[in-house]
């Protein structure tokens, strides 16, 4: 329940501070929590970064005062922060689907944002199945990519996973697949005010991929088939939402790590894939 009780709170930091360019990265660490653990816990639980939500609810403030007419269009984006017109009205547009012209004519049809708050839901059927299994530290070979801790989105992750697979090197890696597991690896963690995004495969050879290793722990491994940008969010979303209440289990979630056993396609809807959800002892 505490895990749902500082999102709340960090929302409020938000709303609180809405106009303001925040510095979440800087924000997160003078709190003493570890980026990579908040922000998969906040984007499960909220469905988006703390940076899209920030966004999306001054979009909506502006909407509601557009539609009710009262201030300039200039004066009201001035007040949120902006200070480009253009800039702003690609981003409304970007955000609701409209021009900001039209918002009084659609405001009861655009997907406003009000402030979130939060319900635990008990439930008594697991969604997605799932088994503990204790893991020793592996090496995977691979490549790295580096995102500003602020602005990562988890859509970044399958981009440059699908950039990997029209380049060949998806296939590549599976040629050095001699380790204990088969399959495509995603490992994400923080480093540095950045989030690093490791795609490789489980092996013992000397390559030309970067190495890295993966912690030695406790996991709870999910298991579904699907497209893996759909259901690998849908996982976790049932993990922090629900599984982690019913179990009152302690997660570790400065990291994160996931398993494709994909086929022709990692956007392929026979996608097996595994979450592995590293648990405290």
């Amino acid at each position: 329940m505490e895990t749902i009780r500082f999102v709340e709170r960090f929302i409020v930091y938000i709303e609180d501070h809405l106009r303001e360019n925040i510095d979440f990265a800087k924000t997160l660490d003078d709190m003493g929590v570890e980026q990579k653990s908040f922000l998969t816990i906040f984007t499960s639980l909220v469905g988006m970064t703390p940076a899209e939500y920030q966004e999306k609810r001054r979009m909506t403030e502006i909407a509601f005062e557009v539609y009710q007419g009262h201030r300039r269009l200039i004066d009201i984006i001035k007040y949120y922060g902006y200070r480009d017109l253009e800039r702003f009205k690609t981003i409304y547009k970007r955000t609701f689907g409209i021009s900001v012209h039209d918002t009084e004519r659609h405001i009861k049809e655009i997907d406003l944002l009000e402030q979130l708050a939060f319900e635990v839901v008990p439930t008594t059927q697991a969604k997605y199945p799932s088994f503990r299994n204790y893991v020793e530290s592996f090496r995977l070979i691979g490549i790295a990519q580096y995102f500003d801790a602020n602005t990562y989105q988890s859509k970044y992750k399958y981009r440059f996973l699908k950039i990997l697979e029209n380049d060949g090197l998806l296939d590549e890696l599976l040629r050095y697949n001699d380790g204990f597991m088969k399959g495509i690896f995603v490992q994400e963690r923080a480093i540095e005010g950045e989030i690093e995004v490791f795609v490789g495969v489980a092996s013992y050879q000397h390559t030309p991929f970067d190495e890295t290793f993966t912690e030695s722990m406790d996991y709870e491994i999910f298991e579904a088939k699907g497209q893996p940008s759909i259901v690998i969010e849908d996982i976790y979303q049932y993990i922090f939402r629900r599984w982690h209440f019913k179990k009152d289990i302690n997660l570790t979630c400065d990291f994160s790590i996931e398993l494709l056993k994909h086929t022709y396609s990692i956007d392929d809807p026979s996608t097996k894939v595994q979450v592995w959800q590293a648990v405290d002892h």
